[in-house]
């Protein structure tokens, strides 16, 4: 009964290197500078929650909140990288590489 409804498969070939070069110039000139932007953020809330708990070490809540933001700036560092090295392999396994 199936054999009714045979199906014919399409098959298309997918050139990866023209989606890579298409693909190349948005990776590099808008997603690369977005990350290193975010990148620079996490860094310097990092760094401000350093500054807090050292200016401020002897308040109590100064330095839970001097902790709490170096802990999430330490998040954002992690998310960070890990966001580079995804967006990286994607975009080479794109290109071809």
């Amino acid at each position: 009964m199936l054999s009714f409804f045979k199906l014919n498969s399409v098959h298309a070939a997918v050139d990866l290197t023209a989606f890579g070069s298409v693909l190349d110039p948005i990776i590099v000139n808008i997603v690369y500078p977005a990350v290193a932007l975010l990148f620079g953020v996490a860094i310097l809330y990092f760094v401000w929650g350093v500054l807090q708990l050292v200016f401020h070490g002897d308040d109590s809540d100064a330095r839970k909140k001097g902790q709490m933001t170096i802990l999430y700036g330490s998040i954002g560092i992690f998310i960070m990288v890990s966001a580079w090295g995804i967006i990286y392999l994607i975009s080479n396994t794109v290109k071809g590489i």
